[in-house]
């Protein structure tokens, strides 16, 4: 291959190559010097009086792969004098940080491939050491969190009719909770902070003061209490949604425990023929292939109770989907309530107590249709995350890696 093209390969603009000093099965080796015969003085910042003052050892850098082989670039340490501030410095590289062994394309490639992956699968895949993929990827971490995090908040405070989405995850289930703040129109997540509880939550309004600043439109929130009794206090004239994924989960809940009853009262067959095929009762009817429809349709004849309380599940999906405004989503709320009175059971009854309760959070989903769907498979990018990085113990560490996994696709995108 002719040297003149090799440059281009590389990319390396200020480079002459010279020559290839080896090549084999894994390694490629290459000299290259400067294009340029002096440097301006780091003192002065002129090169008039500047002076070369011989060359130290050979300085060799790993660049990027070149046809899968790992690409290592000989360039002369050369010594310079500036006689006019009598300053001593060696030749500065453009493509190469004082002092560093790698390109800063080859860092920056790096630190790409590690966002998003492990330390140990980018190591293997640029043949270098964990250790020092680690580093690199530990450095570029800080940049990074720094400009996703202006820019998605930037983005947020111009946004016209924000929808803001509040939902929590676990770290440990049971025991430690993270809250996420996430931009739905924008698909971005905002903010992590820890705890869930109230005055975890007024504390971190009082340290952010940015987050005050923000007009949402609207807010979609669980119904945890401390959401919303937080979210009225920082934004008073936003609209509180009742996210439909979770309202939802109630109605499905005692669907299932209708469905436990019912199967007590059953033989061993039946018992196990409904428990066997007990999700068939969770999605729409709908969705179901013929199959499907076959076993589900089974099932419901099993109990007039079971067949009721599907029904009633099912007039809530349609009154999610089909109530045009909000004064005739209020109308369909009651007649559906009042179709659950009618099933004489426990479980349907607390869940109607809870919509009672969560009603004008629940009708408010007819103001905009906003929901949580996409903050749930956030989470899910997030537990992979956790998985691959043994739940970090740096706090900060930790933050900063779930926001750049969370908003990288988008910002990139």
């Amino acid at each position: 291959m002719q040297t003149q093209y090799i440059n281009e390969m590389l990319n390396l603009p200020e480079l002459k190559i010279n020559q290839v000093l080896s090549i084999n099965a894994d390694e490629l080796h290459i000299e290259a010097e400067p294009l340029c015969d002096k440097q301006c003085c780091p003192c002065c910042g002129s090169d008039q009086a500047v002076i070369r003052k011989g060359s130290n050892n050979i300085r060799i850098v790993r660049h990027l792969s070149v046809f899968e082989k790992k690409t290592y670039l000989h360039v002369p340490s050369t010594r310079l004098l500036c006689t006019r501030c009598k300053a001593g410095f060696v030749w500065m590289y453009e493509f190469v940080g004082p002092k560093q062994r790698y390109s800063r394309l080859f860092r920056s490639h790096t630190a790409e491939q590690a966002f998003g992956s492990t330390a140990a699968h980018s190591a293997r895949m640029q043949q270098a050491p964990v250790s020092t993929v680690q580093r690199i990827h530990n450095e570029a971490v800080p940049v990074e969190y720094e400009r996703i995090c202006e820019q998605v908040w930037e983005e947020a405070k111009e946004t016209a009719d924000l929808v803001l989405g509040v939902d929590d995850f676990a770290i440990k289930k049971g025991h430690a909770y993270n809250t996420g703040i996430h931009n739905l129109k924008g698909e971005t997540m905002l903010d992590l902070l820890p705890g869930r509880k109230l005055e975890e939550l007024r504390s971190y309004a009082q340290e952010h003061p940015d987050f005050l600043l923000l007009n949402p439109k609207a807010v979609v929130l669980n119904l945890a209490r401390a959401y919303h009794t937080w979210i009225s206090e920082c934004f008073p004239n936003a609209i509180r949604i009742a996210d439909r994924f979770h309202v939802h989960g109630y109605v499905i809940e005692s669907v299932q425990e209708v469905r436990k009853t019912v199967q007590n009262t059953l033989s061993s067959r039946a018992k196990a023929h409904l428990k066997a095929n007990h999700r068939l009762l969770n999605p729409p009817a709908e969705s179901l292939g013929e199959e499907s429809k076959k076993r589900w349709e089974a099932l419901l004849n099993y109990s007039p109770l079971l067949r009721s309380v599907w029904e009633w599940k099912e007039a809530f999906t349609t009154w999610y989907d089909c109530s045009p405004d909000l004064a005739i989503a209020r109308l369909g709320f009651e007649r559906w309530c009042e179709q659950g009175d009618r099933i004489d059971h426990a479980a349907v009854r607390s869940a109607l107590k809870t919509m009672r309760n969560w009603k004008e959070e629940i009708v408010n989903y007819h103001h905009c249709r906003w929901t949580n769907a996409t903050v749930e498979g956030r989470h899910n990018r997030i537990k992979a995350f956790q998985r691959r990085h043994y739940f970090t113990r740096n706090r900060s560490r930790y933050k900063a890696g779930i926001l750049i996994e969370c908003n990288r696709h988008r910002i990139l995108g």
